[in-house]
């Protein structure tokens, strides 16, 4: 009798171990480039860290980052009971490629995150269609099984769970650098309530590499894993609404949308990171581009803005957002031919954020 009882659970850990292997290499198949599988017990180590973040103000301009929150994706479970497994999944994102030579007078060039200027939809969408696909793939092959996705949003802990699934580990940047794609991965989770053997989780790290930690311009990056968000020039540049702090203006450089400088100064994407995306030009008109127009960033009308940005991740930072940040990029380009388009904006521009960025620019270069 026990014996029998014995062979039969084999029989099922072997089923449930090919059909972990099989549901990783579906979501491969479908342009994930990283996949395995954790646990759904809380994330006790990720909890104490969120918390610590709050407590220490670190996450102050997001008021949706509270404490109570850092208790609920912690514990992905928690308000799902038929949760029995976490898929965690990575997605490539081309980095930005060499930036160009010079450029018009007048017309100087800004940078976005390279996330931002994938071609295509936003990329939650994209993530969020291959989850669905994934799902319901699983749910053919297994009748009744439930699933929930979260993609870069929502209740679930990314990173966390992308580190105890072992498709990355954290870097000190706080990126979660994969062994197929380096730190330029969008990553996306799903709850699964099939039982799964979890995969090993990563036992990796940086060691004594630090070398994006002094590559942050405005020192973001208060210790290995730790980022003060109120500092950092995506948070500034995404989040941050109102004026940006006048001392971390000229620390900010080009950008008009996120920055990825840390990972630029990671020696592992030099190796891993995916092929990086052409330069298409510096005009906006259709979507993101890694190298944009600043004073057409600048200009763009609420009607232009939408046209554009309404189905990527830009749309975050809302128009007046991406002219402010347009603005005071310009003051930090050094092109005293962007000046007429700066005094346009102080006294043309409908918000006060932005009048009050292009004074700053103005002043900056001099006018």
């Amino acid at each position: 009798m026990v014996r029998v009882r014995r062979r039969h659970n084999a029989r099922r850990a072997v089923d449930r171990l090919q059909l972990r292997e099989t549901l990783i290499d579906q979501a491969l198949q479908r342009g994930f480039v990283a996949a395995g599988i954790a646990g759904v017990r809380p994330f006790l180590r990720a909890r104490e860290r969120g918390l610590r973040a709050v407590a220490e103000g670190r996450m102050d301009g997001m008021p949706w980052y509270t404490a109570s929150r850092v208790l609920g994706i912690t514990d992905p479970a928690g308000p799902h009971p038929w949760a029995r497994s976490l898929l965690a999944l990575a997605w490539p994102c081309p980095p930005a490629g060499a930036a160009p030579a010079g450029g018009e007078p007048g017309r100087p060039r800004g940078r976005m995150s390279s996330y931002a200027c994938v071609p295509g939809a936003d990329y939650h969408d994209v993530l969020a269609a291959a989850c669905d696909d994934l799902g319901a793939w699983l749910v053919a092959l297994v009748p009744g099984a439930r699933w929930k996705r979260f993609v870069d949003h929502g209740w679930a802990m990314d990173r966390a769970v992308a580190e105890r699934a072992g498709i990355g580990f954290a870097g000190k940047h706080a990126g979660t650098i994969t062994r197929t794609a380096g730190s330029y991965v969008l990553l996306a989770e799903m709850l699964l309530s099939v039982s799964l053997p979890p995969t090993p989780a990563s036992r990796r790290s940086c060691g004594r590499c630090s070398a994006c930690m002094p590559a942050c311009p405005t020192g973001a990056i208060v210790e290995p894993g730790v980022i003060d968000a109120r500092r950092c020039i995506s948070y500034l540049t995404i989040e941050h609404r109102g004026p940006i702090p006048l001392a971390l203006r000229p620390l900010m450089g080009t950008w008009a949308f996120g920055c990825d400088l840390c990972q630029e100064a990671c020696p592992i994407n030099e190796r891993l990171a995916p092929a990086p995306l052409a330069d298409v030009g510096a005009s906006t008109a259709g979507g993101p581009v890694p190298f944009p127009d600043l004073v057409e960033c600048l200009q763009l009308s609420d009607a232009s803005f939408r046209e554009r940005f309404r189905h990527t991740a830009v749309w975050r930072a809302g128009r007046a957002g991406l002219a402010r940040n347009a603005a005071v990029a310009l003051g930090n380009a050094g092109d005293r031919a962007a000046l007429p388009a700066l005094e346009a904006a102080r006294d043309g521009d409908p918000d006060p954020v932005v009048r009050d960025a292009a004074r700053w620019a103005i002043a900056q270069l001099g006018g």
